[in-house]
């Protein structure tokens, strides 16, 4: 018989390896394969971002803007540390003096424990200053029970939506600082919180949050307090993204001479850590 017979008769007859094993021992699926176990995501994740606006002309102003965010997160526990603040002022064409039109700062801590994947309690603790408002210094306390409504998370996909019910504490050092400076009654608030965190990833990109706060004064003086943030993620890189804020504050009753409803509308860059 020809060799050349021969040779095809035993290829024929060696076993071919099956291509997901063959996939599975090539040195790029190894690699591919270790980069992901590098990229699997750790309890603590955080971010810090910066936005700016600068005008000229018939105004010159300018506003800056900073925040800064921490979170842990396990079956059992989750806590969330941030921290915000701004800065700005203008004055009009051909005035030398320039009055600040915002200057805040505040920090926040908030501590879940999760008995079950519906049912939570929490605490939270903050501070913040807001010179514009008259408020030299509010500190503010809360604990309450949390439900989770809605809860789904893939990668590169989130849903969730969960209401807070609590009591909470806060008292206000209030002071005017223009246009004259003196000192305000101080202010304190004892009341029910109901709030809200909803959560939505509209796709891997592009991710929606909403954060929201209501303590309404039940036992002194009729007053409310609202506060919400909204912020819309669109993500250029897999840790820079453009960011859009959205914050509404509201006191039903605020410092003398200052108006109820503070809105501010930001935009900026942030950075994944």
């Amino acid at each position: 018989m020809s060799p050349f017979f021969v040779l095809i008769a035993a290829m024929a007859q060696t076993p071919t390896p099956p291509p997901d094993a063959e996939d599975a021992s090539s040195p790029a699926s190894v690699a591919a394969a270790a980069e992901d176990d590098e990229e699997e995501e750790g309890p603590w994740t955080g971010s810090f971002g910066l936005g700016a606006s600068f005008f000229s002309g018939n105004s010159r102003a300018f506003t800056l803007t900073g925040d800064a965010l921490a979170e842990y997160d396990s079956p059992v526990w989750a806590l969330t540390l941030e921290a915000d603040g701004a800065y700005g002022n203008a004055a009009a064409e051909g005035e030398e003096e320039r009055e600040d039109t915002a200057k805040t700062l505040g920090g926040w801590a908030r501590a879940d424990y999760r008995f079950t994947p519906l049912f939570s309690v929490y605490g939270f603790a903050g501070a913040e200053a807001d010179q514009p408002a008259s408020l030299e210094l509010r500190v503010e306390t809360e604990l309450g029970v949390g439900l989770t409504v809605l809860e789904r998370k893939k990668k590169e996909k989130e849903l969730f939506l969960r209401t807070y019910l609590g009591a909470g504490y806060a008292k206000d050092r209030r002071f005017q600082y223009f246009p004259t400076r003196e000192n305000l009654p101080d202010v304190t608030l004892w009341s029910p919180a109901v709030g809200v965190a909803f959560r939505y990833d509209i796709n891997e990109r592009v991710h929606l949050r909403e954060d929201a706060i209501l303590l309404p004064d039940i036992f002194g003086d009729t007053r409310v307090l609202l506060d919400s943030t909204t912020k819309l993620s669109v993500h250029l890189t897999d840790r820079f993204a453009f960011t859009t804020f959205f914050e509404l504050q509201h006191d039903s009753v605020p410092a003398q001479g200052k108006v109820r409803t503070d809105t501010s509308l930001s935009v900026g860059g942030e950075l994944e850590l």
